[in-house]
Formats: C-alpha cells, sequence, structure tokens
C-alpha cells in the first residue's frame, strides 16, 4: 500500500470560519515532494473530487481537498462570522488550504489544481509567487459575454434576472438551479454580479481582482473541453488565461474524441470513469513542471 486513510482536517481561515477538509496522502517512501490543492468549483462539494485525489496520492502527491465556506460539510459558519461570499472563498478559503499544506508539508513545492471557480483566483494565494505549477480545468472567464451568441440571452437572464430574484425571494439559490450544492446568498449575488462584469472578478468597489493573477510565474496549464460550451467555453477560458500574463501557459482545448471519450464536459474529468491514463497524464505534467523537467511554453 502506498498511500495513507484518507484523513478528516479542519481548516481555519484568517477570519477564524473552519472549514472541512480531507487529506490525502501517500506513505512517507513514496512521497514525490509536492502538495496538490484542488480548489474545487462553485457548488460542488469537496468529495467530488475524492477519486481523483487519492489517484493523486497514489502517484505521491499529498493531496488536499476542500468545501468552500456555506457549502456541504463547511455550511455552518463560524459564531458571529458574517455571511458567506464568494469573495471570501477566493480571499481566505484557498489560502486557508494552501497554508494547511505548507505546515504540514513545510518542505514540499506547492501545486494546485483549480476546477472552474477554483482556477480563476490563484493570484489572490498570499504567496502566490511560491505556486510550483498548477492545471486548471474548465476554469473561465465568466463574463457573459464571452459566451458563444445563442447562449447569451439565456445568460443574461440569469445573471439579470434570475439569481437576484432568487435571492430576494428564498435567500439563497436552491442547488437544483445550477446542479450543486444550495449557494448562499453572499455567495450568488457575488457570482451575479461578477459575471454581468466585463473584469468579472472584482472587490466591493467594483476593481478588478484578476490583475493580481499575474503573480502567478509557475507552468500553468489551462484545459477547455469542446462540449463543455454551458459552463466554459472555449473564449471563456482563453479570456482567463490572458489575465494569467506572468505563467508559461500550456493551453489545451480537447474534444472528448481526442481522448477516446464520447462526452466530457464541465464534470467529466473528475468522475471516477475518467480513463486512468488521462488522470497519469497529467500527474506527470504537474511532476515535470513543478520541478522544472517539463518545456512549458507560453501559448
Amino acid at each position: 500500500m502506498t498511500t495513507l486513510p484518507p484523513e478528516s482536517v479542519t481548516l481555519t481561515a484568517a477570519d477564524g470560519q473552519q472549514l472541512s477538509a480531507r487529506l490525502f496522502a501517500p506513505v512517507p517512501s513514496a512521497f514525490n515532494g509536492l502538495t496538490l490543492q484542488i480548489n474545487g468549483a462553485t457548488g460542488v462539494p469537496r468529495g467530488y473530487y475524492d477519486a481523483f485525489a487519492a489517484y493523486m496520492a497514489g502517484r505521491g502527491f499529498a493531496v488536499l481537498n476542500f468545501d468552500y465556506r456555506g457549502i456541504a460539510g463547511s455550511r455552518e459558519t463560524s459564531p458571529g462570522a458574517p455571511a458567506p461570499r464568494m469573495l471570501d472563498w477566493a480571499r481566505h478559503d484557498i489560502p486557508a488550504a494552501a497554508a494547511f499544506l505548507s505546515q504540514r508539508f513545510p518542505e514540499a513545492r506547492p501545486c494546485m489544481v483549480g476546477h472552474s471557480f477554483g482556477g480563476q483566483a490563484l493570484g489572490l494565494l498570499p504567496r502566490a509567487e511560491d505556486i510550483a505549477a498548477a492545471i486548471t480545468i474548465g476554469a473561465q472567464q465568466g463574463y457573459w459575454r464571452n459566451w458563444p451568441a445563442a447562449h447569451q440571452v439565456r445568460l443574461a437572464a440569469i445573471w439579470y434576472v434570475a439569481m437576484p430574484l432568487t435571492v430576494a425571494l428564498r435567500g439563497h439559490v436552491p442547488g437544483r438551479m445550477l446542479g450543486g450544492e444550495p449557494l448562499p446568498r453572499g455567495v450568488a449575488l457575488d457570482w451575479a454580479r461578477w459575471c454581468r462584469t466585463p473584469h468579472y472578478m472584482s472587490d466591493d468597489t467594483g476593481k478588478p481582482l484578476q490583475p493580481q493573477n499575474r503573480r502567478i510565474r509557475a507552468p500553468l496549464r489551462m484545459i477547455s473541453f469542446a462540449d463543455d460550451v454551458d459552463f466554459g467555453p472555449r473564449r471563456g477560458v482563453d479570456a482567463l488565461a490572458q489575465t494569467y500574463a506572468g505563467a508559461r501557459i500550456d493551453r489545451q482545448h480537447i474534444a472528448p474524441r481526442d481522448w477516446g471519450l464520447q462526452r466530457i464536459g464541465h464534470f467529466g474529468f473528475f468522475k471516477r470513469d475518467m480513463p486512468a491514463e488521462r488522470w497519469a497524464e497529467m500527474a506527470e505534467w504537474l511532476y515535470n513542471a513543478a520541478y522544472r523537467k517539463s518545456d512549458s511554453r507560453a501559448a
């Protein structure tokens, strides 16, 4: 056996909020010297990434996946804490996971996999320059006009009308509306505001946050899928790639048939039935990139 039993851990963000997380680690003799933080997509519980996390631990990575505040295992907020917001996910929760791994494995090189939202906020980490290598899956600049014209009317209706109205009437967005966990009020309103804004991710004053992505200097593989038009269209992923201007980007746009599959979409990459060789190739790329053994070129 090359891995330890998964360990349930509690993270504490800088503002005191506690987060539910799980650590998948190899036995010490199999540790490759790299940690891997999985930053999940909006409303997707951490358990969705367990199969991928376990596989990567078997490849020698110390892997952490976690729930953002207000979601799944982190649904309960700490006493006296403000209501969860998506801005908190970027500024507090993702850094809390990075801090945990840094403390548990102080000599390791940090790697990340960001799914959708999880790939948008890498530059907001306090020590973003320390990231050794990262992969984003379907991570996009979410402004609604980055989608094909046929989708724009529907998206405008969601971000300008349906989501704000649902929050006003129900106080949250039901999970069935977007196919994930229920979204707390502040999370949903941040998301809708960003998707209505050409520069997307912004603070409460409207100041763009994505320019901080320029702090990422690591090799960065950014993947989109041809059949992921609803959530991660090619144009949106290309737009996000432009904000990582300092990274050495390996940009890949993949059709399911390229991998011998009928469908991948926005969520297929992390499913248990994804062919193991696809995860293996990602593990090899992260290892080589983190140790600068790859020839990563800007796209």
